[in-house]
């Protein structure tokens, strides 16, 4: 009877799972669908599972654009570079202030965590980011928002959590701070590293508000950026093309096409990362 009721449970269970999971890709799937076909049925509202006259002309235009090329290796350059900086300066920190023996290490850390509820604004951020001669410069989309200090807390806790042993037993054969960071630390922590690792990643690839207000030139545009100005300028010329009966210029499929290609390269991060969400620390590895 036991086995029945859980394997019924189990079947409803996956049952639902998997129909909230066909609820949030479906959204995605209709943008991939649309971005494939072409923009008279689209308009028309004639598709819903699967693309109508097959046409890869959307993805064209884009590609063949200049500011597109230019604007994507802007963002993977703010991705790449400001991911790889805030996690060693997230690493660096919370080494160190994780260790309660370390002097001063409360103070810092309750600083840091000030900073979470009150900060200068907006103003003053622009003002120190044009003191700094970062504007119109794709370090202003790095250096001011290199630091979270959510991401911060959560590595001092998980670094907390580690087993102190680990550390003595490196002392003892003769590792300093620096060596046991890199040989004993990191590797235990590949799971919250990665994990901050997404959370930077992400929050680089997707940054619009910072773009707006810090940079003025095209040639240093955003991803984020390029998709709002050609929503703006499809939704003008689809009010144009109303009002006068002809064909937009720039179809729907177009948008559709950029929404892909601005969302798939970051989801291609998640299964190398997947395997580290569901694994611990190894806490518990010294015996004895």
């Amino acid at each position: 009877m036991k086995r029945q009721k859980s394997s019924g449970f189990e079947v409803i269970n996956y049952a639902l799972l998997g129909l909230m999971a066909l609820l949030m890709i479906f959204p995605f799937w209709n943008v991939l669908v649309m971005s494939f076909s072409t923009s008279h049925l689209v308009y028309e509202g004639q598709l819903l599972f699967w693309p109508k006259q097959w046409t890869t002309a959307a993805y064209n235009v884009v590609f063949q654009n200049r500011q597109f090329i230019q604007t994507l290796q802007n963002t993977v350059f703010i991705t790449i570079v400001g991911t790889v900086i805030s996690m060693i300066l997230t690493t660096t920190l919370a080494y160190p202030l994780s260790k309660r023996t370390v002097k001063g290490a409360s103070v810092m850390l309750f600083i840091a965590f000030f900073t979470m509820l009150f900060n200068g604004g907006i103003i003053p951020s622009y003002l120190l980011v044009k003191q700094l001669g970062m504007l119109n410069s794709l370090w202003s989309l790095i250096i001011p928002s290199a630091l979270s200090v959510f991401n911060l807390m959560i590595m001092v806790s998980f670094f907390r959590s580690l087993p102190s042993e680990l550390e003595e037993s490196a002392k003892m054969d003769g590792c300093n701070d620096i060596g046991v960071l890199l040989r004993i630390i990191v590797p235990i922590s590949l799971p919250v590293i990665a994990t901050l690792t997404l959370f930077y990643a992400v929050s680089k690839w997707n940054i619009f508000f910072q773009a707006v207000m810090y940079n003025s030139d095209v040639s240093k545009m955003t991803m984020q950026v390029l998709l709002r100005q050609i929503l703006v300028q499809m939704t003008s010329d689809a009010v144009d093309a109303a009002m006068s009966g002809d064909t937009p210029k720039i179809g729907v499929t177009v948008k559709m096409a950029m929404i892909i290609i601005a969302t798939v390269p970051i989801l291609l991060i998640y299964p190398f990362l997947q395997k580290y969400f569901a694994k611990g620390a190894m806490i518990g590895s010294v015996k004895g």
